[in-house]
């Protein structure tokens, strides 16, 4: 893995453009094996109104397995790509996931997937998307010029919503093979029950791309600090760098809170879709499949709006902290609208307002942190970050899951993007949050 040589000082938009090109076609075939999932849950496994406790339990362990061990292992994966070669790491998880996917082809084409074989499949996923997460994060903050930092970090946030965009139609449609070749319009045998194992086929080549283009880049190195007795001794180093700081951790708490709140929304979509946008989908001619592919085209493309945006503008200047929770109040705001809605052009509208100024926050997040964090810290502190603000997601989606299968969705839908937006307006308004950022940057300052 000698790569191509690296341009005269190290970094270079041309290889970011690369690296984001060929890492974004990677989350789109991530995307879709998460809609073939969802699928493969809703219509082949749980398929009966009856089952719907038992389907909210099943999507709540997939969707757990899908992001424990990402979040848990983020730690210790952002000290291990403090010490090695992010590029290498990058090459091996895009190999590790592309050969997961591959058994979730076979299984599920041999008529063996299981939910106990998806669960352990799909957090053997989420492990090597930890260090994935890890090496692209602070590897790409490297390769930019600071002068256009901002508009890479909205091309970073671009890419994951426009994967939400793209995926589920490409989802749906690969999915729907089967249909196609029984009506005689594509060359395939007509008895193909289904789709699925398409969908993951798809997954498997985005990550080989993925991986053959990381091979063939150079990374500049990267400034480490002097490292520990081992990277357990850096793991904690991490934890320990942001526990002194204390206006941190209070930034933090909010990401924890959005996380939590978001969860519900997340998690119950293809039941809110299947049960509550039932007789709107069936007056405008929708099927499950294609409802669902999309609002979660819709919830995508607000993303993709609010991504562009942030490419084009570049994001706050000063005051980061405000387009942080700002973006957090729409987020609550659209969450609520969804919830509440019984039709599919109501629920979408929710939806794409709840994912509208997702990559701002963001953005300005990673601004904020890159601009406090010294360089040989910066892939503990944001992996760090990262492990504290969305260990709250696989709460919320546990939590989520016991409530949908006691109550009505809509409601814990509902409720929860309530109490973000309300708690984000109240803290707003606080004297202490006018201060936060000043408070921030006076303790990064510290030894």
């Amino acid at each position: 893995m000698s790569g191509a040589p690296a341009p005269e000082g190290g970094r270079s938009f041309r290889t970011f453009l690369v690296l984001w090109s060929t890492q974004t076609l990677s989350l789109f075939g991530s995307f879709v094996t998460q809609f073939a999932i969802n699928i493969w849950l809703t219509l082949e496994r749980y398929p009966r109104p009856e089952q719907k406790g038992e389907l909210a339990l099943a999507l709540t362990a997939c969707a757990v397995a899908s992001t424990l061990p990402l979040v848990f292992f983020m730690p210790l994966a952002g000290a291990f790509a403090d010490r090695h070669d992010r590029r290498r790491i990058l090459f091996v998880a895009n190999v590790v996931s592309a050969a997961l996917t591959a058994v979730l082809l076979v299984l599920h084409a041999s008529h063996l997937l299981s939910l106990p074989a998806a669960v352990v499949l799909l957090a053997g996923y989420a492990l090597a998307g930890s260090f994935h997460s890890a090496a692209f994060d602070s590897a790409y903050a490297t390769l930019v010029p600071d002068a256009q930092l901002g508009r890479a970090n909205g091309m970073m946030q671009t890419s994951f919503a426009l994967s939400q965009v793209v995926a589920p139609g490409i989802a749906a449609v690969l999915i729907g093979l089967p249909a196609l070749a029984r009506a005689g319009r594509v060359p395939l045998p007509a008895s193909l029950s289904s789709g699925v194992p398409f969908a993951f086929a798809a997954d498997g080549l985005s990550f080989a791309i993925a991986a053959a283009a990381v091979a063939a880049l150079r990374f500049p190195p990267a400034v480490r600090s002097e490292r520990g007795a081992s990277v357990w001794h850096d793991t904690f180093e991490g934890f320990a760098w942001i526990v002194k700081r204390r206006p941190f951790l209070w930034l933090i708490s909010f990401g924890g809170l959005a996380n939590l709140t978001f969860a519900p929304l997340l998690l119950l979509m293809p039941l809110l879709v299947r049960d509550r946008l039932a007789a709107d989908c069936a007056a405008r001619h929708l099927s499950y499949e294609a409802a669902l592919a999309l609002v979660n085209s819709v919830m995508g493309l607000g993303g993709v709006v609010g991504g562009v945006l942030m490419t084009v503008w570049g994001g706050l200047r000063r005051r980061l902290v405000y387009g942080m929770i700002g973006s957090m109040i729409v987020l609550g705001a659209g969450q609520v609208v969804a919830g509440l809605s019984t039709t599919v052009a109501a629920f979408a509208t929710g939806l794409f307002l709840s994912e509208l100024l997702v990559p701002a926050l963001n953005a300005h997040s990673f601004l904020l942190w890159k601009d406090l964090t010294p360089p040989g810290m910066l892939a503990r502190a944001l992996s760090t970050r990262r492990f504290i603000a969305q260990s709250a997601f696989p709460a919320g989606t546990m939590i989520s899951g016991w409530l949908a299968a006691k109550f009505e969705p809509w409601i814990v839908v509902t409720i929860a993007g309530g109490t973000l937006a309300t708690w984000c307006t109240v803290m707003m308004l606080t004297p202490s949050f006018a201060t936060l950022e000043a408070r921030m940057r006076e303790s990064a300052a510290r030894d």
